[in-house]
């Protein structure tokens, strides 16, 4: 009897977890405020506010609920009136996709916006590896042509200066490390010094170049945080391949800051304690929240 019971009741948790997991939390959008320590941040920018979204994974408006929780996000994001806004990848779920995802976002070009590209931008996921690239692609090129038409800045292993309270914020961005389409040292070449450095990337496994010390702050996505947060475990697993404590959050490697979001849409909606975010990232010289310090691990030969 009192196994039966036991099986019952684990039956019952399965349950509500996957109700929760599936149909629940991916639904609830989070705005996460931080306060990030940038030393040596000029007076001028001291309260400068960063909106940052990642991995909204964009489909059509009829066939994913992500349309509909990335015009939220960007609903959030608007009404916080950033001072610009940072798109690190995976924006809509598959290259093809772009002119929707586009479309969503063109309101965020109100303010400065840039954008870099994801894996799934560039059609590099597990499922066309095993069955097949898509038969409707985008180009790189075409695919920044059609954010750049919306008003957004794609920055693929290159750099542009922002010129925002008469101080000049340098803004690199590179190209996806998940997919072999980075290179630091050509977005870095020729760089201006700049009163604020700001690196754009979608995997944060590009924290173990050396060169990523260039960045005041680095913004990154890819992770999901892990989507599955377990009580005392953690994420079980996450798609950083070298360090999975770098799976979301703020976190310190060498002299620069960054920050991994949690994202706010995937391929697998399931998400527990891994809310979907955008976050509202406010910069100061002065003390900001508990930043986790991680190592730079050695690069693969």
């Amino acid at each position: 009897m009192l196994i039966t019971l036991v099986l019952w009741l684990a039956m019952l948790a399965v349950g509500a977890f996957i109700i929760y997991s599936h149909f629940f939390e991916p639904k609830c959008l989070e705005l996460t405020r931080r306060r990030i320590s940038i030393p040596g941040l000029p007076p001028a920018l001291e309260g400068l506010t960063i909106a940052h979204l990642s991995d909204l994974h964009i489909k059509s408006p009829s066939s994913n609920f992500s349309y509909e929780i990335a015009e939220q996000a960007v609903e959030l994001a608007l009404a916080q009136q950033p001072d610009l806004v940072c798109l690190t990848g995976d924006l809509g779920h598959a290259s093809r996709h772009v002119d929707r995802a586009a479309e969503v976002l063109a309101p965020l070009s109100v303010f400065p916006a840039y954008a870099v590209m994801g894996n799934h931008d560039h059609d590099k996921v597990l499922e066309n590896d095993l069955i097949g690239p898509p038969a409707v692609r985008c180009t790189p090129r075409e695919w920044r042509g059609i954010m750049e038409a919306a008003g957004i800045h794609v920055l693929q292993n290159e750099h542009t200066v922002l010129k925002l309270r008469d101080n000049s914020i340098v803004i690199a961005g590179v190209g996806d490390p998940s997919c072999g389409w980075d290179d630091l040292p050509e977005a870095l070449d020729g760089v201006p010094e700049g009163d604020l450095r700001l690196l754009l990337v979608h995997s944060p496994d590009l924290l173990d170049e050396p060169d990523a010390d260039w960045a005041d702050l680095v913004l990154c996505g890819h992770t999901h945080g892990g989507q599955v947060n377990l009580p005392g475990i953690g994420c079980p697993w996450a798609p950083v391949w070298r360090d999975r404590a770098r799976a979301e959050g703020l976190l310190a490697v060498g002299d620069t800051r960054c920050f991994i979001s949690r994202g706010i849409a995937a391929g697998l909606r399931t998400r527990f304690r891994c809310r979907p975010q955008v976050a509202l990232l406010t910069l100061t010289s002065g003390d900001g929240d508990r930043t986790r310090r991680r190592p730079r691990l050695p690069l693969p030969e």
